[in-house]
């Protein structure tokens, strides 16, 4: 198994309380036991295919100016404390961040470290738990408590292979549970987060050039050829891995009959690459040919144009449905129906639909036929 320590530690706080109280694990895991490691194996996998599939991540690194977590780590991987002393440390300094705040918490800290071939990582989570009833060996009821996974809460990811070699400005990942906004910003301050990667910016951009591409294309193999792309970088997004233009390429030719190109005759994987050349080309920084130019690394010249996207999926669905809602309407469409089957109209905010689905217009004519 990959994973190699495993602690979790019991905090609570009301919001009109003034401090937390924590009662710390008096030791990690046992994963030398068969049976035991199955069941820490079992949790660590649904808790980082939750960070890996939620919507609401962000990547960044350690704040310059904020080292106590950091300085923790960096004493456990420098042996100076072992890894209970580490969890123990970051979950009371997180519990006295909390003192004479609003800030409720209830569930648990859980700290993990898996060894990978290509990385080393720490996750921390806040969990919570769930009471339910369950039956005995002599069929009598009692009560019994379980991790609730789909209440999970803030969850984060430190690269500590590209933090040590400083190799990544993204080496640190923040995910956002359900509810408690306040409380998992608090988390993340605390910890030194700070962004580095604006995924929404950078898909918008992506999603710009996509547009350009998608209109030298005929209509329907336009829009069909927004739909795969949109599928493929979603899928690309719950998985955890970044979008590679080529593979992207790859895969919407697979998907369509005829391969779409430019004008020039160019790929999207081409199409794209040379579009962000142009536009960092306006930008005041230097363009790979520059920095290259004046020798500068590899490293720094790949970095100034990206053949790969890490995406947005709230800017993705966007791109290809339009929706909305108030009280009393909730409204949702296909982007490729504008201008054909709706229509919009901006000086008064109107839309028209010339086509209702099947179901909507049975409902609406049992109405009026009842009315009547």
């Amino acid at each position: 198994m990959s994973i190699r320590h495993f602690v979790t530690h019991h905090i609570h706080k009301e919001s009109n309380e003034p401090a937390a109280t924590l009662q710390c694990s008096e030791q990690e895991a046992d994963l030398s036991d068969e049976q035991s490691e199955r069941f820490y194996a079992q949790a660590a996998s649904q808790l980082k295919a939750i960070l890996t599939q939620r919507s609401g991540k962000r990547y960044g690194a350690f704040h310059p100016e904020v080292t106590l977590v950091r300085a923790q780590i960096q004493d456990w991987k420098g042996e100076r404390q072992n890894f209970l002393s580490l969890t123990r440390r970051i979950s009371q300094y997180f519990a006295n961040s909390l003192d004479n705040s609003e800030l409720a918490i209830d569930g648990y800290l859980a700290f993990f470290y898996e060894e990978l071939a290509d990385s080393d990582r720490l996750y921390m989570y806040h969990l919570r738990r769930k009471t339910s009833v369950s039956i005995n060996a002599d069929m009598t009821l009692t009560e019994t408590h379980y991790i609730d996974f789909s209440n999970t809460g803030f969850g984060a990811l430190l690269n500590l292979t590209d933090w040590l070699v400083q190799e990544e400005a993204k080496y640190l990942t923040f995910s956002y549970g359900r509810a408690d906004k306040p409380l998992q910003n608090q988390f993340a301050e605390f910890i030194g987060f700070t962004d580095t990667l604006d995924t929404a910016a950078e898909t918008e951009e992506f999603l710009q050039i996509v547009d350009e591409f998608s209109q030298n294309l005929p209509a329907e193999q336009s829009h069909e050829y927004k739909a795969r792309v949109v599928d493929y970088c979603i899928e690309q997004d719950k998985r955890g891995e970044p979008v590679d233009f080529t593979d992207l390429a790859d895969y919407v030719e697979s998907q369509m009959e005829s391969k779409p190109q430019s004008p020039r005759g160019e790929d999207f994987s081409h199409y794209i690459i040379e579009k962000k050349k142009q536009r960092q080309a306006d930008k005041p920084a230097l363009t790979p040919e520059q920095l290259a130019e004046q020798g500068a690394p590899t490293e720094q010249v790949a970095e100034a144009i990206k053949t790969e996207l890490i995406p947005d999926r709230k800017k993705l669905k966007s791109f290809i449905r339009f929706s909305g809602k108030n009280k009393d309407i909730s409204l949702s469409f296909s982007a490729a129906l504008l201008d054909g089957d709706i229509i919009f109209d901006g000086v008064n905010n109107r839309l028209q639909i010339n086509a209702l689905p099947e179901s909507l217009i049975k409902q609406l004519k049992s109405r009026n036929e009842h009315d009547n």
